[in-house]
């Protein structure tokens, strides 16, 4: 009689790398591949956590951390990594995990980076002993412009404040995440003003402005609002104008349809005043306020 027994395969130490993704393009807020901090979690194929390792607060050159873990050579991993939240996870089983939720305190909380998260299913470990786990911001970005020139030329609008409304104030770590509490929202979300509104008053190319970034949570599909854009303005023209503090204000929804907001999307999006500034533009809302009649 003979018998055959199963190898197990011996653990191996493992590089399990976090790469943050590139940025959209140049900006001066934040630091959009910036890594400060991480959380990583790794769970065998029967949902059990193997390892896990906070990284502290540190830059990371490049935003790529590298850590080492003993794990078994071609058997299938699910590898978790959250960054930049600026504190240490405190999960056990996968299910917990996927259910992670992150708040943020305020709409700019920016300090120790964008916040990013990954999740890799069925990695595994092959001859070269790496798994490459890439991030995903939890963010999208809005680039607002306004485009002048179709007004008339007696008119005069210089932009004074730009806001997110109704975006997330939290969103899952590891899955598609939705609004679905006010607990969960900022009714005022990220805003500019003064300096920082700079590009949006001056043309950049041929009546066209610089551009303004906005940042927001996802927010997902069907949730209980749709986030929007609103931008404040100062008007005038050789018939009437806004009173100090009473400026127009336009309004734009980021999606269509209840779609809400998709985390590490760019969402560009152009004012088009026309004419005399105060009909409403393409696909745009108008609040004009109360205007005064110039003599």
């Amino acid at each position: 009689m003979a018998a055959c027994t199963r190898v197990e395969e011996p653990p191996c130490e493992v590089s399990v790398t976090l790469l943050a993704p590139a940025p959209h393009t140049r900006s001066g807020d934040p630091d959009e591949s910036l890594v400060t901090d991480c959380n990583i979690y790794i769970y065998n194929q029967f949902g059990l956590l193997e390892k896990k390792v906070y990284v502290p607060r540190r830059e990371y050159p490049g935003g790529t951390i590298s850590v080492q873990a003993r794990l078994v050579k071609e058997s299938p991993y699910t590898v978790l990594a959250a960054a930049n939240l600026g504190y240490e996870l405190k999960l056990g089983s996968l299910e917990e995990a996927l259910s992670c939720r992150y708040h943020m305190a305020y709409p700019d909380e920016f300090s120790q980076g964008v916040p990013m998260s990954a999740a890799v299913e069925g990695a595994v470990a092959g001859n070269d002993a790496r798994i490459e786990v890439p991030l995903k911001r939890l963010m999208s970005r809005v680039d607002l412009r306004v485009d002048r020139r179709a007004l008339n030329e007696d008119v005069s609008i210089r932009i004074t404040s730009v806001q997110v409304s109704n975006a997330a104030s939290s969103v899952l770590l590891f899955g598609e995440s939705r609004v679905e509490q006010w607990s969960h929202l900022f009714t005022e979300g990220y805003s500019k003003t003064g300096q920082d509104l700079y590009n949006l008053n001056h043309d950049a190319l041929d009546g066209i402005s610089g551009a303004v970034a906005l940042y927001l949570l996802e927010s997902g599909p069907g949730g209980l609002v749709e986030p929007y854009i609103e931008v404040k303005a100062d008007y005038h023209s050789s018939t009437c104008h806004t009173r100090p503090g009473e400026p127009l204000v336009y309004r734009f929804f980021i999606t269509d349809n209840n779609q809400g907001t998709q985390r590490n999307a760019l969402y560009p999006i152009i004012l088009k005043p026309t004419g005399t500034g105060l009909e409403c533009p393409d696909g745009w809302r108008l609040e004009k306020g109360a205007l005064v009649t110039a003599f």
